[in-house]
């Protein structure tokens, strides 16, 4: 089963129900307190990766969805390379 998801962003997703991520961090249902938490959410669908989007427009890949990705998929290693401004490290 799915359900409706607006990203931050207004993109209109089908994601996976709540009961699928229970007990774990989840961009969607559950994110850990990250200092990007508050940034809208926008779904690339080019590379499948949730992005904060910070301030200044950057997207910076969702440090719960980038650990989901690295963790499920083989060869995610490249997952995380964005055009970063800083934001994400906390100096931005």
């Amino acid at each position: 089963m799915t359900e409706a998801y607006v990203t931050g962003t207004g993109q209109r997703l089908e994601v996976h129900d709540r009961d699928v991520c229970v007990g774990r961090a989840c961009v969607v249902h559950a994110p850990t307190d990250h200092r990007m938490r508050g940034y809208p959410t926008h779904w690339r669908r080019d590379r499948m990766l949730m992005e904060r989007i910070c301030p200044h427009g950057v997207g910076h890949p969702d440090p719960d969805h980038l650990a989901y990705v690295q963790a499920t998929f083989l060869d995610q290693t490249a997952a995380g390379i964005h055009g970063c401004d800083g934001c994400c490290r906390g100096s931005g």
